[in-house]
C-alpha cells in the first residue's frame, strides 16, 4: 500500500532564510538609530547645561548690581567667560559659553548679552 502524502502549508528553507535576513537588517537599523539618538540626546543635554549656566551668570551679575566686572570658569567640559561694561543707560552684561558638540567634538560657542541698569 502506498501512503498518500498530504500537501501541508509550510515554509521552505529559502523563505525562512530570507525572513531571518530581513529581520537582521531591521534589528541592525534599529540599533544604529538608537546610537544616533543617544548621541543627539547627550549633545542636547550639554547645550542645555551650557545655556543654563550662562543665563544663571547673567542673572547673578544683574542681582549683584554688576559688581563683578569679569571672569572665567571652566567646569565639566564647559568653558565660560563673562564681563560687564558701560553702556548708555546702564551696564552691558555679557556671558559666553563654549562646549563640545557632535561626533567630532567640534567646539560650539553661545553668547548671551543683555543691558541692565545698575545703580552706582
Amino acid at each position: 500500500m502506498r501512503t498518500l502524502l498530504r500537501c501541508r502549508a509550510a515554509f521552505t528553507l529559502v523563505e525562512l532564510l530570507v525572513a531571518c535576513l530581513v529581520l537582521a537588517v531591521g534589528v541592525l537599523g534599529l540599533a544604529s538609530t538608537s546610537v544616533a539618538v543617544a548621541r543627539l540626546t547627550g549633545d542636547a543635554a550639554r547645550a542645555g547645561t551650557a545655556i543654563e549656566r550662562g543665563q544663571a551668570r547673567v542673572e547673578a551679575l544683574r542681582s549683584s548690581h554688576c559688581a563683578a566686572a569679569g571672569g572665567s570658569l571652566a567646569l565639566g567640559g564647559i568653558a565660560e567667560w563673562w564681563s560687564a561694561s558701560s553702556a548708555s543707560g546702564g551696564e552691558r552684561l555679557e556671558d559666553s559659553v563654549r562646549y563640545t558638540e557632535g561626533v567630532h567634538h567640534s567646539l560650539h560657542t553661545e553668547s548671551l548679552a543683555t543691558e541692565a541698569w545698575c545703580p552706582p
